[in-house]
């Protein structure tokens, strides 16, 4: 039976952030989305995180190793995804589950709906300061080298496709690391798709797996394969 939602989320090294929160995930989405699966990718952990998923039987659980990067982890999830809806979001839930209903909702007659951090009352805890200011000049980089200039936010680990929508996307994708949602983006916004960004509750947990000067190296060669691969 095909299930109403996919929910996709990509963990590495997430037992202690992501064990104490599988049972509160599977508990919501059971009670108000009989209809689903959670499809837990295993981004080449070495810690306990796949002992600790392995323990509830319902969630499907991908493992595998070396660590590839998030932008994998998701693609994979995606390829074997079988809901009409597919939604992947963060290990961390710094978008809280109370906000899938509004992103579903919003979905409606478009094609993708992305969540948008952006500022205010939004944000019950802003990232720190170098992290807000790597995010302005990665923004400006973005605009100049691929454009999607009228996103605010691309980054947010919050998104929802319609399932055949997710599929196609994916399958075209090749970026394997954190410009993954840009590469989705942009490869969307060429295919004229209806993309809608939405403001969502968001909140920094500590802990982030991203470095900042390996991240702006990955940033500008993955940006320029970007432009490559799909001009």
């Amino acid at each position: 039976m095909t299930p109403d939602l996919s929910v996709i989320i990509p963990v590495y090294n997430e037992a202690k952030r992501f064990g104490p929160h599988l049972k509160s995930i599977l508990k919501y989405l059971n009670k108000n989305y009989p209809s689903f699966e959670l499809i837990v990718v295993d981004d080449g952990s070495n810690d306990m995180t796949a002992e600790i998923i392995r323990r509830e039987k319902i969630v499907k659980l991908i493992s595998y190793t070396p660590n590839r990067g998030k932008g994998y982890a998701i693609r994979t999830g995606v390829a074997v995804a079988k809901g009409k809806l597919i939604l992947f979001m963060d290990a961390d839930l710094s978008t809280p589950l109370t906000e899938i209903p509004k992103i579903i909702k919003v979905l409606g007659n478009n094609d993708i709906v992305i969540g948008s951090r952006g500022s205010g009352d939004n944000v019950k805890k802003n990232a720190p300061l170098f992290r807000r200011l790597a995010s302005f000049v990665f923004d400006q980089i973005k605009f100049f080298m691929v454009g999607l200039r009228r996103f605010k936010d691309t980054q947010c680990g919050f998104k929802i496709f319609k399932g055949d929508i997710a599929q196609k996307l994916f399958s075209q994708a090749k970026i394997d690391r954190f410009m993954f949602d840009v590469e989705i983006l942009y490869l969307a916004e060429k295919s004229g798709l209806k993309i809608v960004e939405l403001p969502v509750t968001w909140a920094d947990v500590p802990g982030s797996h991203v470095r900042f000067w390996e991240g702006i190296i990955n940033m500008f060669r993955d940006l320029w394969r970007i432009r490559q691969i799909h001009s």
